[in-house]
């Protein structure tokens, strides 16, 4: 009898536990009776140690916040939620335009939706054209070879106080720019995201193959398929979500660091001389890393990849026009499986191999290092 009615306790409180914890996971999940964007939660279950860089929070769409996914038979619809009036669709940018990009809010259509895209007058600038330094397949293009501060490299035995360095740590230096923001990880899956089903993705995306965001997304889709290097793992997270589980993945660990370069809003020029005034290297000779890179799309995407025998170095600047930034350097031991004709062999005078070679990262990529 006794132990009948000590089990049915057990049962209660274990089903007023089950509620309890119920409650409080919805809690959780609101804030100020919204719903907390689903990135941030992920970031905080999954990297409960880490804080994460302002780089990264500003890409996590307001919007976000309080976003209602619901998938219909013509794509991904994107609503806002708690009585907000959605804003009004916007047309396709033009042919030959696109300066700059942002995922928008589109309204419900019935039978159908999509994420559409916006492009403001002022933003993010594509540079078409243009591939990545980071990808150490792509030989240096005649435009790379131009200007070498889009490119950051410098041989490692330079990365001392005193040595001087042509450095573009930001992108955009309009403090209105329209950035690319993260979807929600169930929003961003169901758009194609490969060069097989692109006319899918842009129809989706609302944008035009031909304008420089197409041109910008369809060359990201080519870089994101080409083959990695030797040595090296790739892969492009189409969410903050999908970086997060590359890169503990990769490393091994949840317990991680997440290192961007900080360059105040003071700062004058995109691109300038600075000086290195001070290096501290917070990874050991070696080591593993994961550097993501941000990619010109319709919404963010970052190139992620996994780099065996690096060492990351925290490292203090002061520009020409007196501004002070934090960055963030990493360099690589061993760069014989690189591309010969790799901008940085060109710039720096190296072969293959030859010379462990850094570079800074600008201030919207992340690098990704396991906490020793």
């Amino acid at each position: 009898m006794l132990a009948g009615l000590a089990g049915i306790y057990k049962m209660k409180i274990l089903i007023g536990l089950t509620v309890l914890i119920s409650v409080l996971a919805i809690e959780a999940a609101t804030l100020n009776g919204e719903r907390v964007s689903p990135s941030l939660t992920y970031w905080h279950e999954k990297l409960p140690t880490t804080a994460m860089p302002e780089t990264l929070k500003a890409l996590i769409s307001a919007e976000d916040e309080k976003v209602a996914v619901n998938v219909g038979k013509g794509g991904v619809n994107v609503n806002v939620g708690k009585g907000n009036t959605p804003p009004k669709a916007p047309a396709p940018a033009p042919k030959g335009e696109g300066k700059g990009v942002g995922v928008a809010v589109k309204p419900p259509v019935k039978g159908g939706g999509g994420v559409s895209v916006r492009t403001p007058g002022k933003g993010v600038g594509v540079h078409v054209g243009i591939k990545s330094p980071y990808d150490y397949n792509y030989a240096a293009d005649t435009q790379m070879l131009a200007d070498p501060s889009l490119s950051m490299f410098l041989l490692e035995k330079d990365l001392h106080s005193g040595t001087k360095v042509s450095l573009r740590l930001v992108q955009e230096n309009n403090p209105d720019a329209q950035k690319t923001q993260f979807l929600p990880r169930g929003v961003a899956e169901q758009i194609p995201f490969s060069s097989d089903k692109f006319s899918v993705a842009l129809k989706e995306l609302n944008v035009e193959q031909d304008s420089d965001m197409g041109v910008a997304m369809k060359e990201t889709l080519q870089e994101c398929e080409s083959p990695a290097i030797k040595g090296e793992s790739k892969y492009c997270a189409t969410s903050l979500e999908s970086m997060i589980d590359y890169s503990t993945s990769r490393l091994g660990s949840n317990h991680v660091t997440v290192l961007a370069t900080n360059v105040p809003k003071t700062a004058k020029s995109m691109k300038q001389e600075y000086t290195i005034v001070g290096v501290k290297y917070v990874s050991k000779p070696g080591e593993k890393s994961v550097v993501c890179h941000s990619q010109k799309y319709a919404y963010a995407v970052f190139y992620c990849h996994e780099a065996q025998g690096t060492r990351t170095a925290r490292v203090w600047v002061k520009g020409e026009d007196g501004s002070r930034a934090e960055a963030v350097a990493v360099c690589h031991a061993d760069t014989s499986a690189w591309n010969p004709n790799h901008v940085a062999f060109q710039v720096l005078n190296v072969k293959p191999g030859a010379a462990s070679l850094c570079h800074f990262i600008p201030q919207d990529h992340v690098v990704w290092l396991p906490v020793n």
